[in-house]
């Protein structure tokens, strides 16, 4: 490297200079003597006594990895070294500088002599004035190497080990979910922050009863709740401000979003959902959702597995709010053409000064198919209706599975696997009896010895394997006739029995959709639909006699 024009004469004068400190963990620097305190001892003692320099500055990147120079205290230095503001550089030595090899050589070699800088890295007795002191022309761009590969293996080390304490359900981020905090006692464990845990809940409920995120947001705002960035704040997080549009941060749709997605609220914990393109570039990519790392179980719900599904369910749904109104209509994203299967659409009309209100399939219409419509009185009863008699069937069906002291016979899985333990108890009867004649054999003469041990081996082989299928056959058996007798379905509709009017979070729980025939007709599909038809075929109630009436119920 040529010393540039402005080394030569600047020599003996009295350089503008700066201190520059840097400490990440993600570089692997954990020792002592990299400390921020123990950099600034190092770097002061060295300036004291020296007056060739006078300081005007001191820049600071903690937490902040050498790989990339993206730092916004070097952004500061930067843009006063383009100002003349600051024309020398002290650092600790070239690894607090920068790790990235390409980028610490384009500052020396390229930047710092145009700009006419002076760098000194004390511990590597390198100053950019007498070019490589005590050294020869290799010696600086060895160390950047060096730095570089150094920085590169303790990336590897730290994504390894994280992705290890991700898999152990392990909690790696900086700052806990809102509605959670990091145990004093375990800080890689999550644990439910009450202060703010019943807002999640609440937000999950509102979503429910058909309120939009914005209309969430605007809630929370108006009753005065302080986002999550203001709670982080006032629990003293030290989180980045930089996307406040408002003196204090609001809450707003994309955050009630999140909320909203975010399964960790269940008890399960996922992470992993992005990471770095390398070690020197700072661009995140979004994983998909097979490669995140999923370990339930690891801290305590704040939403119930039942009422986040539901929640997940009824956002696929098209939901828009129409004007002027704050809430979902109660019958959005249910109601399905029966021939297209498009979601069908609110509409009004006036007939002799009332008001009517009906859903309409608009694709038939626009189509010029017959259009498929129902009024919403009746679409509203008839689900209703509809909802009061699955109570009851489920209030028949405990009772009946209650007087069930045999195995639901009838069932097709049942008989199906009743022909299967049958074959499989007769096979393992005959290799016993081939077994059992076989000394007879041997000392009949009919085999040899070695005859006799290889046949016995065998048969031996062979009624292990069929006691071995029949174990597994017959615990096969035993957990569908147990899931017969828990079915989660009629718990769900007993707590419905005698109810006398609809709301939004009833319809998401139970129903499914509803289509609408030409004639008007609907046919409701229950969320538990094939749980339904599986116990009724179960207990022998197909068509005709009790069936019947079951069936007729629904």
């Amino acid at each position: 490297m040529q010393k540039s024009d402005f080394e030569r004469e600047n020599r003996g004068s009295v350089y503008r200079t700066a201190i520059y400190l840097r400490l990440s963990r993600d570089d692997g620097d954990k020792a002592e003597s990299d400390s921020i305190a123990n950099q600034r001892k190092l770097l002061e003692d060295y300036l004291f006594g020296r007056s060739e320099f006078r300081l005007v500055g001191e820049y600071v990147d903690d937490g902040y990895s050498g790989s990339s120079f993206e730092r916004p205290a070097w952004k500061r230095l930067y843009e006063d070294l383009e100002s003349g503001t600051v024309n020398c550089i002290i650092v600790k030595d070239l690894s607090r500088f920068g790790r990235n090899y390409i980028e610490v050589g384009r500052y020396l070699q390229m930047i710092f002599p145009v700009l006419g800088v002076r760098l000194v890295a004390i511990n590597d007795n390198f100053d950019t004035l007498n070019e490589w002191q005590g050294g020869d022309s290799l010696t600086v761009p060895m160390k950047n190497l060096i730095n570089d590969i150094y920085c590169k293996d303790i990336s590897k080390k730290v994504t390894t080990q994280l992705d290890a304490m991700r898999r152990r359900g392990e909690f790696v981020s900086n700052f806990a979910p809102y509605g959670y905090k990091k145990d004093p006692e375990n800080r890689s464990k999550l644990i439910v922050d009450e202060n703010v845990a019943g807002i999640v809940k609440q937000i999950f409920i509102w979503k429910l009863e058909g309120y939009s995120d914005n209309i969430i947001a605007d809630m929370l705002n108006e009753q005065g709740v302080p986002s999550p960035y203001e709670y982080h704040l006032s629990q003293g997080n030290r989180v980045s401000g930089n996307f406040k549009k408002f003196e204090k941060a609001r809450w707003a749709r994309g955050i009630v979003y999140n909320i909203l997605h975010n399964e960790c609220y269940t008890g399960t914990m996922v992470q992993g959902k992005r990471r770095k393109v390398s070690y020197r570039s700072k661009e995140i990519i979004i994983l998909p959702k097979e490669e995140w790392t999923r370990v339930p179980g690891t801290h305590e719900p704040i939403v119930d597995r039942e009422l986040f599904e539901l929640v997940q369910e009824i956002m696929k749904k098209d939901t828009r709010i129409a004007g002027g109104k704050t809430k979902v209509e109660l019958l959005s994203g249910f109601l399905f053409c029966a021939e297209c299967h498009r979601q069908l659409v609110i509409q009004s009309t006036y007939c002799n000064g009332r008001k009517y209100r009906y859903y309409t399939c608009k694709s038939c219409r626009d189509e010029g198919r017959k259009t498929k419509r129902v009024s919403e009185s009746k679409a509203e009863s008839a689900i209703l209706e509809a909802i009061r008699n699955m109570a009851e069937v489920a209030v028949r069906m405990e009772k009946i599975i209650g007087e069930a002291d045999h195995v639901p016979a009838k069932s097709s899985e049942v008989t199906r696997i009743d022909a299967g333990l049958i074959k499989l108890q007769d096979e393992s009867e005959r290799y016993s009896r081939l077994k059992s004649g076989l000394y007879e054999d041997f000392l009949s003469g009919i085999l040899s010895r070695e005859e006799y041990n290889d046949y016995n081996r065998l048969f031996s082989e062979k009624i292990d394997m069929a006691k071995a299928e029949l174990r597994r056959v017959t615990d096969e058996r035993r957990r569908i006739v147990d899931s017969y007798k828990d079915m989660k379905w009629i718990k769900t509709f007993k707590k419905y029995r005698g109810i006398t009017s609809l709301e939004r979070p009833i319809l998401a729980e139970l129903v499914e959709e509803v289509l609408v025939h030409e004639n008007k007709q609907l046919d409701i599909v229950f969320r538990y639909q094939n749980s339904i038809d599986a116990a009724l075929e179960a207990y022998g109630y197909g068509e005709g006699d009790y069936g019947d009436e079951i069936r007729k119920a629904i």
